[in-house]
């Protein structure tokens, strides 16, 4: 019992904070985490995906993150009540970066969140970090998983009656765009893990370099990876 309170501990930067909460009660308190509504969970994802014009591939990725997420850590960190929010914007923003070549920048998505919902830059530093933390950088989606999250969304909904005529007609990814998702995956998912081992290094070095020189390793830290979906295809 006691280790995993210590593993739910570890997680509590995915809490969302008071800001993406419901406003503040009459009498001054903050009101209680209320499981969100099918609707509302919804609504959420829907404004923040019209709004960061993300690629429908985005969809499916997002969902495979979320639950790599909840195996990772063996059921600890799972969408509850008190962190539903946090959990589902860092996966979409996980996925947006990894699949889309034209993704925004961490700036451009705390401008994309639903009205009542805030998530500042820092804040969404924060969750990307965490995230890929959990993960140990592995964002790399398979073709074929891609396939199997595709499919059974795709079958849930057709018998749910929530997919509409269009949902029968839609085709999955083709065999060049999975082998393409592969690719910038598995570029992100490296590129990843080479800007941690050079930060690493800089911050090892600059405790010995002049001024100067640590104004240029900061310039380097401070500049974003962004991987081009043209370039991956041409390797």
């Amino acid at each position: 019992f006691v280790g995993k309170q210590q593993l739910k501990e570890k997680h509590t930067i995915f809490n969302d904070l008071e800001s993406q909460q419901q406003q503040i009660d009459d009498d001054g308190s903050m009101p209680q985490y209320s499981i969100p509504s099918l609707e509302e969970v919804g609504k959420f994802y829907r404004d923040i995906f019209v709004k960061a014009q993300m690629e429908s591939d985005c969809i499916i990725m997002s969902l495979i993150y979320v639950e790599r997420l909840i195996k990772t850590t063996r059921g600890t960190l799972r969408p509850r009540a008190s962190n539903w929010r946090s959990m589902l914007f860092s996966c979409m923003v996980l996925s947006s970066k990894v699949w889309d070549d034209l993704s925004m920048w961490n700036a451009d998505f705390s401008q994309s969140c639903p009205p009542g919902v805030s998530f500042p830059l820092q804040r969404i530093n924060e969750l990307e970090l965490a995230i890929l933390n959990v993960l140990e950088f592995q964002v790399k989606v398979p073709a074929s998983e891609y396939a199997k999250y595709y499919f059974l969304l795709r079958s849930m909904l057709i018998k749910s009656g929530l997919g509409g005529d269009q949902i029968t007609t839609l085709n999955p990814l083709d065999v060049v765009g999975a082998l393409r998702l592969q690719q910038v995956s598995s570029q992100y998912e490296a590129d990843s893990l080479a800007k941690v081992r050079v930060t690493r290094s800089l911050n090892n070095r600059s405790k010995s370099l002049g001024v100067a020189d640590r104004q240029r390793v900061a310039n380097m830290q401070n500049t974003p990876t962004k991987i081009s979906l043209e370039q991956v295809v041409k390797m």
